[in-house]
């Protein structure tokens, strides 16, 4: 799926990120109304800049 964040697919930090994600949707802790893969591909731009 095309969106600006594809360097981080098929990482484990994408991975991690989704799963933390989708605990937290099917707790009924967070609900998401921008496409998935925004919200995890911001995550993980956010934690690898923190990195550097």
């Amino acid at each position: 799926m095309n969106h600006p964040y594809e360097e981080y697919e098929d990482t484990v930090l994408w991975e991690s990120v989704v799963n933390a994600i989708n605990d937290l949707i099917e707790n009924q802790d967070l609900e998401v109304k921008t496409k998935k893969e925004y919200v995890v591909g911001y995550i993980c731009k956010e934690i690898v800049n923190q990195k550097t």
